[in-house]
């Protein structure tokens, strides 16, 4: 069935526009949960402390701890970010995405982060910020696909 939206777009097209919403919800679930990384009630309330995996290893791993799943999503998300710094920290155009995260690791705001760098506020969140999430997000998924 065609809508109104839809009229004149491929399925190639529409599928396209649905998997980029999807990515574009699980980058936004993602920048939430990177800026609460030092508060683990709010990332026990997270989206992402629902996903089967982050159940498994609250169970294994967590179980009796306070606020378990907001624990095992901190544990990933630093994963995440150990191996993104790790593997991509000196490529020239992933190095100071990988910089950002390693100080929002050590919970510096992106006002502290522009800073460090030496750049402005403004460009450091449009730029570094959105290429670490997407950087984090892309490892976050390809973990939680990996454990199903």
């Amino acid at each position: 069935m065609t809508t109104i939206l839809n009229r004149g777009k491929t399925e190639g097209q529409d599928v396209r526009d649905k998997d980029m919403a999807a990515l574009d919800m699980w980058q936004q679930r993602v920048d939430h949960a990177l800026k609460n990384l030092g508060d683990r009630s709010i990332l026990n309330r997270s989206p992402l402390a629902r996903l089967a995996y982050i159940d498994k290893l609250t169970k294994n791993k967590y179980e009796g701890h306070i606020l378990p799943r907001g624990l095992a999503l901190h544990e990933i998300l630093i994963e995440c970010i150990t191996k993104i710094s790790t593997e991509l920290s000196n490529e020239p155009n992933l190095a100071r995405a990988c910089n950002y995260l390693d100080l929002l690791v050590k919970g510096l705001s992106c006002q502290e982060i522009s800073k460090q760098l030496g750049l402005s506020r403004e460009h450091v969140s449009r730029v570094y910020r959105k290429k670490a999430i997407e950087l984090v997000t892309e490892e976050f998924l390809s973990v939680v696909k990996r454990s199903l």
